[in-house]
């Protein structure tokens, strides 16, 4: 199960159990409108209880496509496990975005540090 909250363009997301396909395409849709909406983006995704995606939603999430994924900016991952740290890790390389992992506790600071972000891209535009 995925739960979805915007706030202007801040875009929060809390996953939950196991992700099935249709959980899939609505995250997909709704970044990707949010992405189409939005000059810039910041997108926070928090991990409570999760048990990872069924198989053929796996490799999909491998093959993310964003378009104008340049306008994601920060991505904040919070998670409990070490598979979802080294999880964020792998993703470094794939997004134009800065993409940073915080543990369960800290997930206030990851709210803070996209806020934060956006607060400082907002004044200096």
């Amino acid at each position: 199960m995925i739960s979805i909250f915007k706030k202007q363009s801040m875009l929060y997301m809390v996953a939950q159990h196991k992700l099935d396909a249709k959980d899939y395409e609505n995250l997909i849709l709704e970044l990707t409108n949010h992405i189409k909406t939005y000059p810039q983006v910041y997108w926070y995704i928090e991990m409570e209880n999760f048990e990872g995606w069924t198989a053929n939603v796996y490799w999909k999430g491998i093959e993310l496509e964003l378009t104008n994924e340049e306008r994601l900016k920060r991505v904040a991952l919070v998670g409990s496990v070490k598979w979802q740290e080294q999880f964020t890790e792998v993703l470094i390389p794939f997004s134009k975005a800065y993409i940073k992992f915080f543990k369960t506790e800290e997930k206030e600071s990851a709210k803070k540090w996209l806020e934060n972000s956006y607060k400082n891209e907002k004044t200096t535009n």
